[in-house]
């Protein structure tokens, strides 16, 4: 995209009341690229799997425990 298109579509953006449209183009502008995603993905599921290994792990059971005790109150 050249310049003027840019500045032309800044000028739309300036001149435009619609909520809507504002807090769309504010998302896109601020959401991650896929590669920045798929690498916070990646070393957090390394991270992980080194915490099992390291056995730093809650059985399955007791977590299953927990949320029954929390969250089926009788």
């Amino acid at each position: 995209m050249d310049l003027i298109s840019k500045y032309d579509l800044i000028e739309k953006i300036v001149q435009t009341t619609d909520e809507s449209i504002l807090r769309q183009v504010k998302h896109v502008l601020e959401v991650e690229s896929l590669e920045d995603t798929e690498l916070k993905l990646k070393t957090a599921i390394n991270k992980s799997l080194k915490q099992a290994d390291n056995g730093e792990v809650i059985p399955h059971s007791k977590v299953m425990a927990d949320m029954k005790r929390k969250y089926l109150k009788k």
